[in-house]
C-alpha cells in the first residue's frame, strides 16, 4: 500500500492542528524547525522519493526538507509499490524517462544516462526515484516492484556522505537530502543554484550536534 503526498506548500511554521508541536512543512518539532532554512529552488528534472513507512517523521530524516526545498518533487509512502497507480501511469509514460538511483555494477553515469537519452531518439523528460530508507529496507522496496527493477540506474560515483547523526553502512552512504542535491546539481549544471540544500543540510547536522552536546553537559 503506498500514499503519495504532493509538493509541499511555501506557509512556514504551521503546525499540524492547534495541538500539534510539530511544523508541516518541514515536519520537525516546532522548538526544532528548520524552516527559517529552507530555500524554495526550482528543478527542471523531477525527483520521486519513495519512502519506508518507517521514514516518515523521522526526526533525523531528510526527505521532507528536500521536498520542501524544491519545487517539482513527489513524495510516495510504502514499501511495495507495485500496486501504486500513480507512480506505474508516470513509468508508463512515453514522454518520460525515469531512472533510480541506485549505485550497483550495472549503474550508468550521469553522463551515461544522458547518452542513453539521446540515443533514444525520444524527446522525452528525466525523472529521478529516490529509495529513502535504511539500506536494506531501500532494497526490500527496490525488489518488491518489477517496474522499478527494470529501470536503468544510475549512480553518483564517491561521493563521502557527510550525514553525521546517523550511522551509515558505508563511506559514500548518502543522506536523501544530500542524494538531491548532488543529483540535480551534476545533471542541471547548477551547483550554485541547488547550493541551499547543503545550507540545509548544514544546519540539521549542526542543530543535532549541539543537541547532542547539550545533553552530555
Amino acid at each position: 500500500m503506498t500514499q503519495s503526498r504532493p509538493d509541499f506548500p511555501d506557509n512556514m511554521k504551521q503546525p499540524n492542528d492547534k495541538e500539534s508541536r510539530y511544523c508541516t512543512r518541514c515536519t520537525r518539532a516546532l522548538k526544532a524547525c528548520l524552516c527559517d532554512y529552507i530555500q524554495r529552488v526550482p528543478n527542471l528534472a523531477a525527483l520521486h522519493i519513495l519512502q519506508h513507512p518507517a521514514e516518515v517523521g523521522h526526526p533525523k530524516g531528510t526527505a521532507a526538507l528536500l521536498a520542501a526545498s524544491l519545487t517539482d518533487v513527489r513524495i510516495h509512502v510504502g514499501e511495495d509499490f507495485s500496486d501504486d497507480e500513480g507512480l506505474n501511469a508516470l513509468l508508463a509514460d512515453p514522454a518520460v524517462q525515469c531512472y533510480v538511483l541506485w549505485p550497483d555494477e550495472e549503474a550508468l553515469t550521469l553522463i551515461q544516462a544522458r547518452e542513453h537519452l539521446l540515443r533514444s531518439g525520444r524527446t522525452v523528460r528525466a525523472h529521478f526515484i529516490l529509495l529513502d530508507g535504511t539500506w536494506r529496507k531501500a532494497y526490500r522496496m527496490l525488489h518488491s516492484s518489477p517496474a522499478l527493477l527494470e529501470l536503468p540506474r544510475i549512480t553518483l560515483g564517491a561521493i563521502a556522505g557527510q550525514y553525521s547523526i546517523r550511522k551509515k553502512p558505508f563511506e559514500e552512504a548518502l543522506s536523501t537530502l544530500e542524494a538531491g542535491y548532488h543529483l540535480l546539481s551534476r545533471w542541471e549544471g547548477e551547483p550554485v543554484r541547488f547550493a541551499p540544500l547543503m545550507t540545509l543540510f548544514t544546519h540539521l547536522n549542526r542543530q543535532w550536534h549541539d543537541f547532542a552536546q547539550g545533553r552530555r553537559r
